[in-house]
């Protein structure tokens, strides 16, 4: 029996984990993987085993493409890659490619061009196909043919021309070219190529056109000649003809040519003239206009010149790369017939000598000695050219050779004086005429006895202590092959203790100490020829070992201290040495010592009670004995004065203390400090701070001067900047100033009490006072009551009583206050504002009916004996008028009136406590239910509603009999009808 295998997924499973892990990674592995393909499929470089090159290329900005004559995929060649016969070269935007010949013949490829080269190798002449762009070719070796569409051009030998192919224009209308202008006709329009434009910048070219052709258009020739035959056109175009083919007139850029490099050969890399000359088929009257600018967008230092009428014009451009255009002002930069291009100023200053240094002697007894040149050339040198004649005019150098690098070295130039310089050559123009280096001038001298070996180390001490080596150098002499080290311990050189052989002029002795213990030692060297034959020897030297390490240093103050003046005196400067002999303290105002203040003679480790003015000093310290004179390194020290004085700021002769509040003082920040300290104290030297703050941060302080009486008194405010590794404590002058002080007495607020609830009727009928009381009098005064809720104030007097009568009052929150100030000025309001509250008027109590009764039946009976109905009801002592009402079963009102109390109470005879009003207008009321309501109220006597009551209200019925039909006799014909 088979069972059914689980093949349920269980993602939290450590296999399946693990599973999605080794997914990821064999993903991302393929995708790198693939990435890193296409990347070296995208930029590799393709070189054939089956070709000959023909030339090399090169590229600037961004990258140039290659394509084989047998294959179709584009590749990209790495910087001087080779090209083959048939290739195809294609330039990116903002990208320039140049192609080397080995003939010397140069093209610059410009952006958004493709050519293709051909150059078989049994052909001395290169073949160039235009397809689109511009180029430049410059021969030199050999003739270049250029072909675009059905144009050939056959360039000589030394020649320039450049080559512009646009796209062909929308519209097939052209202008009539203008000026000198003169056309080859005889030929047939292209019909896909475009316009073409060819520029003879030097030399001569052979045009030849077919019969496709239409015509080509051209300023500037003068001297063609034209060779007609087998339906082809021949035209030799010189140096400066431009030629383009349809009838529009243009302008083109004969010098320099787009994408040119111009070789500034100035010493300090300063502007050059640059010759900017062009031809124009635009008649003599219009304007041109040449722009230029280092940026490509023409928004860096531009420059606009118009050149009307003008071929040629000169301007000087520092090193970087210049963008130029020419065009017709009407017709502007956009226009075809405009020509732009760039041109790179390159800063190539002359060589500068370094080796041998001018006026340089070369001394030697038998041997000649090599001479080493060296110089500093530039970026752009592709090789130089050094010269060495016997005479500053250079004439008939008897060394001329050609070196790639910057330095050169000859050992055979013979005795005598020589002159030499280095001429730079440039691979990139070499039209250009290099601009030598200046001339130097060096001497080879033959003695009879070489000069002494200058020795240079040791000093007058050895350090051999903790195994230390002693390094023995002198200076070389060309001629020695080796050289002998001596080493004794009288100067007559009879007592060695050490005598050693190198063939170098240096020797280093190992473990010293063991060889030269503490003394007085002497040395020499010696220098031998290669039979060991002495040539020369130096002088006698001594020096004195030392086992133990020097020690001498100066400690306080420190490198860069600032010193305040005040503290100078009790300053002590300090050191350590364990070196014997004079000790002397200097400063100096110059960190050479040439100035010297001080210069006292001093022992121990320190020295203190020194006076310097303000300034900056240096400081060392000076041991001198038989053997040596040691300084320890100067010290900068800068004796500062004290720091400036802060300033009070907004400080008045008066200054008001207020109950309940702080009093600013603020000032100035010092320069340099970094606390300071304020006290207030009476005036007088021995008066004690009634205020003091001894560290304040800041620039200001709130001082609570409530407990200091009125009078006069003076602050003082000082800076202080605290003691760091590099500074001494500092502290400024005071900033002293006398003001005086006055405690005010604010308003006080009486009457009413803070949060006093009044009654509304109390408020409305009488409304009270508000009262205030001052000490003193202000010299001005308002009162201001205001409600909240409410826009403006209720009350506000101008220098108001002590008592003021409040106007009636409604219900709700009020605040008041009292603004205020002395005659000097001071606030004295009142501190806070008095707040009350005024209650709402409570409503009239609710009037009682007496008559009717709660739901009473008025029948025929009652109508029998009454006319009119008597409303009833208690009276309201407090009420000035009622208010009585009628509704029907509806609860629609059919009678309102507004009843006078007094008049009401008069109408009930024998009851003082009912009110009565009699409705008389019976003919409002029929059979059904009715409504009787009564509201007390009470009024001014303005009549002016004040207080309201609550309504009573009585139900009650009708009940009378339905009225019955009556009819009546004829009455006949009456009298008169």
């Amino acid at each position: 029996m088979k069972t059914k295998r689980n093949t349920k997924y269980n993602p939290d499973a450590a296999s399946s984990v693990w599973q999605d892990i080794i997914v990821v990674l064999f993903s991302l592995s393929a995708i790198f993987y693939t990435a890193f393909l296409f990347y070296q499929n995208l930029n590799r470089t393709v070189e054939r085993n089956d070709k000959v090159p023909v030339a090399s290329v090169s590229y600037k900005y961004k990258s140039v493409q290659r394509k084989f004559i047998d294959r179709s995929v584009w590749d990209r060649p790495v910087q001087y890659s080779p090209v083959y016969n048939g290739d195809v070269i294609r330039t990116a935007p903002a990208s320039e490619a140049t192609i080397f010949f080995p003939d010397k013949n140069v093209i610059n490829v410009g952006a958004n061009t493709m050519i293709q080269i051909f150059k078989q190798t049994q052909k001395e002449e290169t073949a160039v196909q235009v397809s689109e762009g511009n180029i430049s070719v410059q021969t030199s070796g050999s003739k270049v043919a250029v072909k675009a569409d059905n144009v050939s051009v056959a360039i000589e030998k030394d020649s320039v021309l450049h080559v512009q192919k646009f796209e062909k224009p929308e519209s097939p209308a052209e202008e009539a070219s203008a000026g000198n202008e003169k056309s080859a006709s005889g030929a047939k329009e292209s019909g896909t190529g475009g316009n073409l434009r060819l520029t003879v910048e030097k030399g001569e070219a052979a045009l030849t056109t077919l019969p496709e052709v239409n015509s080509l258009s051209g300023v500037g020739r003068k001297n063609a000649a034209v060779q007609t035959g087998d339906a082809r056109q021949t035209t030799v175009l010189t140096e400066g003809e431009v030629v383009s083919t349809g009838n529009k007139a243009f302008v083109s850029m004969i010098s320099p040519a787009s994408g040119a490099k111009i070789i500034n050969q100035s010493p300090d890399g300063g502007a050059i003239p640059v010759s900017f000359a062009w031809n124009s088929s635009f008649a003599d009257s219009t304007e041109l206009v040449l722009e230029t600018s280092r940026s490509r967008d023409f928004k860096t230092k531009p420059y606009r010149l118009s050149v009307t009428g003008l071929k040629e014009v000169t301007l000087d451009e520092t090193p970087g790369t210049v963008y130029w255009r020419l065009y017709a002002a009407e017709k502007g930069v956009s226009d075809e017939s405009s020509d732009s291009g760039k041109l790179t100023v390159l800063a190539a200053p002359p060589p500068k000598l370094l080796e041998p240094a001018s006026e340089k002697r070369y001394l030697y007894k038998e041997t000649l000695p090599a001479v080493n040149f060296l110089w500093k050339g530039n970026d752009l040198c592709s090789s130089y050219t050094l010269e060495a004649a016997d005479n500053p005019d250079m004439q008939n150098p008897a060394v001329f050779k050609q070196v790639g690098g910057e330095s050169v070295s000859f050992s055979n130039l013979s005795e005598g004086t020589w002159y030499w310089r280095v001429i730079p050559n440039y691979i990139t123009d070499e039209s250009v005429r290099s601009v030598p280096s200046a001339v130097s001038s060096f001497s080879i001298e033959k003695q009879k006895e070489l000069p002494p070996i200058e020795l240079i180390a040791p000093g007058k001490i050895a350090d051999t202590a903790e195994s230390k080596s002693v390094n023995f150098s002198w200076k070389p002499v060309k001629e020695v092959k080796k050289y002998k080290l001596r080493i004794s311990k009288n100067e007559s050189m009879d007592n060695l203790v050490a005598e050693r052989t190198c063939d170098i002029n240096y020797y280093e002795l190992k473990r010293a100490a063991k060889t030269l213990p503490n003394g007085t030692y002497y040395w020499t060297v010696e220098g031998l020829d290669k039979n060991d034959e002495r040539l020369t020897v130096s002088a006698s030297s001594a020096f004195r070992s030392r086992d133990s390490e020097v020690v001498l240093r100066s400690l306080f103050p420190p490198e860069g201290y600032t010193l305040a003046d005040t503290l100078c005196l009790d300053t002590r400067f300090t050191w350590k040495t364990n070196l014997d002999g004079e000790q002397r303290f200097q400063v100096s105002s110059s960190q050479d010592f040439s100035n010297p203040v001080l210069d006292i003679k001093t022992q121990g480790s320190g020295i203190d009670g020194i006076v310097l003015n303000k300034g900056e000093y240096y400081w060392r310290i000076s041991v001198k004995n038989e053997f040596e004179g040691l300084q320890t390194q100067p010290k900068k020290l800068t004796i500062a004065p004290a720091l400036p004085s802060p300033e009070l700021v907004g400080l008045k002769k008066v200054v008001a203390i207020h109950p309940k509040q702080k009093n600013t003082f603020s000032w100035t920040a010092v320069p340099g400090a970094d606390y300071y300290q304020v006290k207030i104290t009476k005036p007088g030297f021995d008066s004690e701070p009634l205020y003091e703050d001894l560290y304040v941060t800041g620039t200001k302080i709130e001082a609570a001067l409530q407990s200091i009486q009125d009078g006069d008194y003076i602050i003082s405010v000082q800076g202080f900047a605290s003691a760091t590794l590099t500074s001494s404590r500092r502290y400024s002058y005071a900033a002293d100033m006398a003001f005086t002080l006055k405690h005010l007495h604010p308003v006080e607020l009486v009457t009413p009490a803070d949060n006093a609830r009044i009654g509304g009727v109390e408020a409305a009928l009488n409304p009270g006072i508000l009262k205030w009381y001052a000490v003193d009098k202000p010299a001005t005064s308002r009162l201001v009551l205001e409600r909240a809720g409410q826009k403006g104030s209720v009350l506000s007097v101008s220098n108001p009583d002590f008592s003021v009568n409040l106007p009636p009052l409604a219900a709700g929150n009020y605040r008041w206050r009292v603004i205020a100030a002395t005659e000097d000025g001071f606030d004295v309001s009142s501190l806070q504002d008095g707040r009350f509250t005024v209650l709402p008027i409570p409503p009239l109590e609710k009037v009682l009916f007496v008559f009717p009764g709660e739901n009473e039946t008025l029948g025929v009976g009652f109508f029998k004996t009454n006319r009119s109905i008597l409303f009833r009801w208690k009276k309201n002592n407090e009420a000035t008028h009622y208010t009585f009402r009628l509704y029907d079963e509806k609860k629609q009102k059919i009678f309102e009136r507004e009843i006078d109390a007094q008049k009401a109470a008069s109408g009930a005879a024998g009851a003082d406590d009912v009110c009565v009003f009699e409705f008389t207008d019976i003919s409002l009321l029929s059979r059904g239910t009715f409504y009787a309501e009564v509201a007390a109220e009470r009024r001014l006597k303005t009549g002016l509603l004040f207080q309201n009551g609550t309504v009573s209200g009585r139900r009650f019925v009708i009940d009378l009999p339905k009225a019955v039909k009556v009819d009546t006799d004829a009455p006949g014909v009456l009298y008169g009808k």
